[in-house]
Parts: structure tokens; C-alpha cells; sequence
């Protein structure tokens, strides 16, 4: 079984684009146009779909002309955005005493597929250029009657002025096992914003451009018991696990963050910058990741901090916090940037430990931060098993749903929005990101 996203019935779907790299989806908030700003339009711009002639409203996907054949685009859902691996399905019907033979798909004038039987779903690159693209859908049925319908993408261009907001969600699923789930299709998921069910106008499961902050605490406790060498070793495992073309920074933290404080994927450079980690201070938990945060914002693609750490977020000599940040602070910037935490929390009976409010555990501190973010917590018993987890986070990140969607509240006042996803299968676990905050109001 091909996962979703994979080939369609005949085999691989010729990429009519030529070589295009990976995408990801672009940052939830406010994408601007203007012609003063050129190069901004070339990262974010997206092209919107619409129908030629006329336009049909969210809950009317494009539908050929009355008649004996009737053929739609299910998916991608109208209006919405095409951008990278799309999912297109088509439905169509005709007359009852006859019957459907061939569904043609065809991408700027060129077929993209042929189709036989039902389900009549391809996925196919659509890449990040932001030239206008037509899709088409021919529906033939048995009487040698035929439909079509067709869907447009246009660019925005430099000049214009247009607004598109569009909320990403990663999740991986885990049945009761706790083994991922890599089978699903768009129809299995669920996803509602403050109560409120939205359509989803991405869907994905293929692999998209990764960039991972490793975080690692490197305070003068981590000097014991040999915990800063398993700390290296299980780093040099996650740089050896993820892809060739997955991007890290390597950000040794005690007092301050140091370290290799730009994404690379030369695997010398980060083990390099691994083998150069040295214990020494306190431990600025919290304004390391705020700092993290703010050096993975705007990289493609799926945004991660790997967090290791052993202590609170206190000062070397002095029972007063490390950070000028708080955790609210930190937690809050991961989310604007859209940076899920996988944190590992290194040492023993930190359910019992207490931050310097004696307000949370460190445990709860830790499990909060990937809770809320989409990531994942830990707490092995001994260092020893730091690789091993390493590894597990390397995988987890690798098979992961990629949704959009534009949310049904274009309210811009600013405020957090909870986000909950869901799928079919009851038992199954579905961990994202709790929810994201909304653009605010514009300036004048």
C-alpha cells in the first residue's frame, strides 16, 4: 500500500515541471505584496484557485455543465491554495444505464494521468513557482459522452497588495502501540479551530525540507557523571539519522546560547561544532529557546528545537533564574515562529523537582513545552539512552502529515487560537500543536 501521497494505479506521475526541490508550507499569518518588496514576494507567494467562468464559493467545488456527465474537483477544495505535493481527486458520474470509463487529468494542457476506475486521485508536485496553472479534469463515460471541469491557479504578483492567511499543522499519528501511522488520507482527519470545524486546503504526507535547532545544555552539571560525552554521542547520532538535505544548527547553551547559530547540512561542520560543546556556568534554559526560536524563524519547511537539558533555569552561584525570558515568554515565541520542542529531560525524579517559583515541576516544565508545541517529551532513566531517543525523534520528524488551512475567523485581533486535530480510529494518538496566535489588527 502506497502511503497517501504516493503513486496512482500504472505507476509514478510524470513530473511535468521539471527538477523542483522539496517544499514546505508557508508560515501561518499575514503574506503582503507590494512592489517595493520583490524578493519578499518571491519566498511567500502562492497561487489562490479559482474557477474560469465564474468563480464558485467555498461550498460549490468547480462542476462541469449540466448534462448526462457530471465531473468536480473534491480536492483541491475551492477557493484554496496549490502549492507543493497536492492531492487531486476528482468525482464524477453520468446516467444510470451507463457508466464511467476514463477520467483524464490534465495540468496546463499536458495529461497529467489517465484513470480507469474510482477513486480517481493522483498527487502531483505543483512546486513553488507562482506561475498560472490549469488543471483539468475530463470525465468519458460509455456512450462516448463527456464533461470537464477546471480549476486555476493564479499568482499574486509584485504590485499587488493581497492578503492570504494560512495556518500549517504537522502531526504524527501513533496507533495504541505506539507506532506511527502512515496510511491516512485527508478524509480521516478532523481538524477544528476554537470549536469550529475548517476545511483543509493542504494535505500531505510527503517529506518536506526540515530544519532542527539541537539544544543542549551545557551548564556546569553537565560535567557529572559523564553526562556531557553521552550528550555529544547522541547529537552525532540525530546528525547521522536525519536526511542528507535536512538542515541543523548545533546551540550549546549555559549562561548564553554559543555554537553554530546557522542551519547547515555539512555533516563535518556539525559534528564539529558537537565535538566542541564544553560544560561550564549556569543554565538560561528560557532564553535559549526564545533565542532558538528566533534563529529558526522563516527556514522552509518543518521547524524543530531538540531540546537536552538537566536542570531549572537558574544561575550558577546565585538561587535566582538564569533567563531574562520566562517560560510563558519562550513557550510563546516557539509559537509564533512555529517551532515544535522535543525535549529530554535529563535526570532523575524531576516530577519532584520545582522551578524557583516552586510554581512547576521541571517535568512539567519539559512536558509543557512539547505538549503545546507539537513536539514530544522524554525522560530516560539513564544517560545512556539519550541515543537512542535521538534517533526516535530523527524518525518521528521524518513521518509527519503536513494540513493547511485558511481559518473560517478572519478576525486580526491577535489573540490564541486553539487548534484540535483528530482522525477516525479511536485508539489512535494524534500529537500537533496545540494552536497559534492570529494575526493582529493592521497598521494604518
Amino acid at each position: 500500500m502506497h502511503p497517501p501521497g504516493g503513486e496512482p494505479r500504472g505507476g509514478k506521475v510524470p513530473d511535468l515541471r521539471g527538477p523542483v526541490g522539496q517544499v514546505g508550507l508557508p508560515g501561518a499569518g499575514l503574506l503582503t505584496r507590494r512592489a517595493a518588496t520583490a524578493a519578499l514576494a518571491l519566498v511567500l507567494g502562492a497561487g489562490a484557485l479559482a474557477q474560469e467562468p465564474p468563480p464558485p464559493t467555498p461550498s460549490t467545488p468547480p462542476r462541469a455543465a449540466s448534462g448526462p456527465v457530471s465531473v468536480r474537483f473534491v480536492e483541491p477544495t475551492a477557493p484554496g491554495l496549490i502549492l507543493g505535493e497536492t492531492r487531486i481527486t476528482i468525482e464524477a458520474s453520468t446516467s444510470p444505464e451507463s457508466r464511467i470509463v476514463r477520467v483524464e487529468i490534465y495540468v496546463d494542457g499536458n495529461l497529467l494521468t489517465t484513470l480507469d476506475a474510482p477513486p480517481y486521485t493522483v498527487t502531483w508536485n505543483a512546486g513553488r513557482d507562482f506561475a498560472r496553472r490549469v488543471l483539468k479534469a475530463v470525465a468519458l463515460d460509455a456512450a462516448g459522452r463527456r464533461a470537464e471541469a477546471v480549476l486555476v491557479a493564479r499568482p499574486l504578483n509584485v504590485g499587488q497588495y493581497e492578503e492570504v492567511r494560512l495556518v500549517n499543522v504537522y502531526a504524527t499519528v501513533r496507533d495504541r502501540k505506539g507506532n506511527p501511522v502512515l496510511d491516512l488520507v485527508r478524509g480521516d482527519f478532523t481538524l477544528l479551530e476554537d470549536g469550529v470545524p475548517q476545511a483543509l486546503s493542504h494535505f500531505a504526507s510527503a517529506r518536506v525540507p526540515l530544519t532542527v535547532a539541537l539544544l543542549v545544555d551545557a551548564s556546569n552539571s553537565m560535567n557529572l557523571g559523564g553526562k556531557l560525552d553521552l550528550a555529544r554521542k547522541a547529537a552525532e547520532d540525530f546528525v547521522d539519522s536525519v536526511d542528507r538535505e535536512d538542515r541543523l544548527m548545533v546551540l550549546p547553551f549555559s549562561d548564553d546560547l554559543q555554537g553554530l547559530k546557522e542551519p547547515v547540512s555539512d555533516r563535518r561542520r556539525l559534528k564539529e561544532a558537537i565535538e566542541g560543546i564544553h560544560a561550564a556556568g549556569g543554565t538560561a534554559l528560557y532564553d535559549a529557546l526564545f533565542k532558538a526560536s528566533d534563529l529558526l524563524a522563516g527556514s522552509e519547511g518543518r521547524r524543530a528545537i531538540v531540546l537536552l537539558s538537566d536542570g531549572r533555569d537558574q544561575a550558577l552561584t546565585e538561587n535566582e533564574p538564569g533567563s531574562l525570558h520566562l517560560f510563558e515568554e519562550a513557550l510563546e515565541r516557539a509559537h509564533r515562529t512555529e517551532v515544535a520542542i522535543y525535549a529530554v529531560g535529563l535526570g532523575r525524579h524531576l516530577e519532584n523537582e520545582m522551578d524557583l517559583q516552586l510554581t512547576r515541576s521541571l517535568k512539567d516544565i519539559l512536558e509543557a513545552l512539547a505538549r503545546q508545541t507539537g513536539g514530544r517529551s522524554y525522560f530516560p532513566d539513564r544517560p545512556g539512552q539519550l541515543s537512542a531517543i535521538y534517533r526516535e525523534v530523527a524518525s518521528d520528524l521524518k513521518h509527519q502529515y503536513a494540513l493547511a488551512y485558511t481559518p473560517a475567523n478572519r478576525t486580526r485581533d491577535g489573540r490564541w487560537r486553539t487548534i484540535a486535530l483528530r482522525v477516525r480510529d479511536p485508539e489512535a494518538t494524534v500529537q500537533a500543536r496545540a494552536g497559534y496566535y492570529a494575526p493582529g489588527p493592521a497598521i494604518p
